[in-house]
Order: structure tokens, then sequence, then C-alpha cells
């Protein structure tokens, strides 16, 4: 057996769920999944398996169902999202969080992070209220990760998705240097 991925116990519902999905469209792949033994801190490691001489067309089939469907893969921001979620149920804020209201914070964060550079330049501004813009920048990042959690988006997959699209609208022998949109590249 050759395995193909590895996720933390907060996904282990979505490995399973991928994995009755993959056995239902590809069913000649022996998917298999297998558990570890806790960790210090009680986490559970959940793996997807697959037998070694199948390893090479799971593979390919796995990242495209993973990147088109499912999503599930950890994240560099896993144990960060963790955190600002212990701190939110710590307080049962969960009740107010859902994404309408989460998309709106995220907003008002973003705004009180611009309202440090009215009427400065980037420089003053930089200069006077360095400390406020750290606060003000972290506040758009929690409900950022905040909104991705409430909607099950797995943000490093999110953003290098995005950066993928973006290399196609701006590529460098159009864009560098140039501050235009792509639509007017």
């Amino acid at each position: 057996m050759k395995q193909l991925d590895s996720f933390n116990s907060k996904n282990a519902s979505r490995v399973y769920a991928m994995k009755e999905a993959l056995e239902n469209k590809y069913p000649h792949i022996d998917w298999r999944t297998e558990q570890s033994n806790p960790d210090s801190s009680g986490e559970l490691n959940v793996s997807l398996f697959v037998p070694f001489p199948q390893y090479k067309e799971a593979e390919l089939i796995y990242q495209d169902f993973k990147s088109n469907k499912f999503n599930c893969g950890s994240s560099v921001f896993d144990s960060l999202i963790e955190e600002v979620i212990a701190f939110r149920d710590e307080r049962n804020w969960k009740q107010f969080h859902n994404p309408k209201d989460l998309a709106l914070s995220l907003s008002l964060e973003a705004s009180e992070l611009l309202e440090n550079f009215q009427w400065k330049t980037s420089e003053q501004a930089i200069k006077e209220n360095m400390d406020n813009l750290k606060d003000e920048l972290a506040d758009v990042v929690i409900y950022a990760l905040l909104l991705s959690d409430a909607l099950d988006i797995n943000m490093e997959t999110a953003i290098k998705e995005k950066i993928r699209k973006n290399r196609s609208k701006y590529p460098v022998e159009k864009s560098f240097g140039i501050s235009k949109k792509y639509t007017d590249l």
C-alpha cells in the first residue's frame, strides 16, 4: 500500500466522505484509510492509501478530485484557525458568526485598517500607527479565517488557485511593471 495523503482529525469525516465518493466513481481502485494513534495533543491522523500498482492512476484521480470537489487537505492555516475558533468558542460567539456577518465584519475591519492611512502619506501612517496597523490587519485575517472555516474553504488551496488564475490573467510579458487591470492589458 502507498499513502496518497494524510489529514488531521478535524478533517476525518471529510476524508471518509471523499473515500466513499472515490469508491463509487472509481470502484476499480482499492481506496483505503487508516487511523494513527493520537499524538501528545490527542490529535488523530487519518491517511488515504491505495495499492502500490494502482498508485499512479489513483494519484491523478485523487488530485483532480480533491482540487475540484473536496479541498479537504490540511492547510498551513489549520493550527491558526483552531486557535481562533477556540478563542471564539470559549466566549460562545459562534452563534453570531454566520457567513454574512463574518463577511460584514471582515469589511468593517478592513475599513478600520484603511482609517489609519486617512489624510496621511503611507510613510506617515506607518510611522504613526504601526501598532494599530498590526492589530487591524490581524482582525482582517482573523475574520477571513473564520469565514473560510464557516464556508468550509481550505484557504491554502483557495490562495494557490487564485494565484494560478492571476498568473493567467496577468502574464509577466504583459503586466510586468504595469498597474492596469487585466482587461486593459
